[in-house]
């Protein structure tokens, strides 16, 4: 259960409900995972938070998550800047601007899917993508508020 981050914890993906990010998976789906991660964290020069990660189906379910959750399969977390209030609308989108332009050039390459809640998120996964390589976009306002991008 080793995960070599380096700037992420564990801890950090264990699900709202208390229950913990689930051990078996680390080495694989969460290292994927904190890779892609600490290449956006490295580019944005600051702390990022992360909101949430993995999720068990229970609690996936209670906050109306989609049906086929990334964050259920311990492949997904949503971050954001660690800004003032005030300025984190602004700092989200410039978060999302530049996950944009690091994937553009080709240095996400373990990204699969990316949403953008303006003001509140950035929504990050490692799902596989699919045969024409494109990736998975959406925005939303938050949970259950998703529309493709």
């Amino acid at each position: 259960m080793s995960l070599a981050a380096r700037w992420f914890h564990v801890a950090e993906f264990d699900c709202h409900d208390g229950t913990p990010y689930p051990p078996d998976w680390v080495s694989d789906r969460l290292q994927r995972l904190c890779d892609v991660l600490d290449a956006i964290r490295g580019a944005w020069g600051g702390p990022l938070a992360v909101v949430s990660g993995y999720r068990t189906p229970e609690w996936n379910q209670r906050i109306d998550g989609a049906g086929k959750s990334q964050h259920v399969e311990g492949l997904a977390a949503d971050i954001k800047p660690l800004v003032h209030a005030s300025a984190l609308p602004v700092a989200v989108a410039d978060l999302h601007a530049r996950i944009l332009r690091l994937e553009a050039d080709g240095k996400l390459a373990g990204m699969g899917g990316l949403g953008f809640y303006p003001g509140r998120w950035v929504h990050v996964d490692v799902r596989a993508r699919p045969a024409d390589g494109h990736l998975a976009q959406w925005h939303g306002t938050g949970v259950g508020s998703e529309q493709a991008a």
